[in-house]
C-alpha cells in the first residue's frame, strides 16, 4: 500500500497482528527526460573520447553511481548475476576462497536523486571536454514521470 502516514497507520491496524510489514519512504523514479538527456550527453562524450558507449556508461556508474560491496564464493561468476561489477579483493575463510565484489546499481533502477548525481557527473565530464550542456538549473527542471505501476 502507498499512502500518507495516517492512512498507513489505519491500514496497518486492520491487518493480522502476526504478520510482519515493511514501511519505506516512496521515492520518485528518474524520468524518461532525465534518461534521454543522460544518454545524449553520454553519446557525445563517447564520440569525443573515441570510446564505446557501454564502456563509458560503466565508467560513469563506477565514478558517480550507487554501489554496494558484497562477498561471494570464488567459484561464483558475478557476471551471471550483475551487469556492472568490479572484483576488488579476495580472501579465505574456513578453507573456502571468497571474492569481494563492488556491484553498481543499474541506472534504470535509480531513483531521481541517485540519477541526478549521475547526470551531474556526466555534465562535469562533458564540460571538461568542452561539450555544450544544460546548466544545473535547467537540468533540475527536467520533469519527472512516474512508472507505469504508479511507483
Amino acid at each position: 500500500m502507498i499512502g500518507r502516514p495516517d492512512e498507513l497507520i489505519r491500514w496497518l491496524l486492520e491487518q493480522d497482528r502476526e504478520k510482519l510489514f515493511e514501511v519505506k519512504r516512496k521515492r520518485r523514479k528518474r524520468s524518461l527526460t532525465q534518461n534521454a538527456y543522460y544518454w545524449t550527453m553520454l553519446n557525445q562524450l563517447a564520440a569525443k573520447l573515441h570510446m564505446p558507449d557501454d564502456e563509458l556508461h560503466t565508467h560513469m556508474l563506477r565514478r558517480y553511481g550507487v554501489h554496494d560491496v558484497m562477498t561471494m564464493l570464488e567459484i561464483i561468476n558475478p557476471a551471471d548475476y550483475f551487469p556492472y561489477f568490479d572484483i576488488i579483493g579476495h580472501g579465505v575463510l574456513d578453507g573456502k576462497e571468497y571474492q569481494h565484489v563492488r556491484v553498481m546499481k543499474r541506472s534504470s533502477h535509480m531513483d531521481s536523486a541517485e540519477f541526478s548525481r549521475l547526470i551531474d557527473g556526466m555534465r562535469e565530464e562533458c564540460e571538461l571536454q568542452e561539450i555544450p550542456v544544460m546548466t544545473k538549473r535547467e537540468i533540475s527542471q527536467l520533469r519527472f514521470v512516474e512508472g507505469k505501476d504508479g511507483d
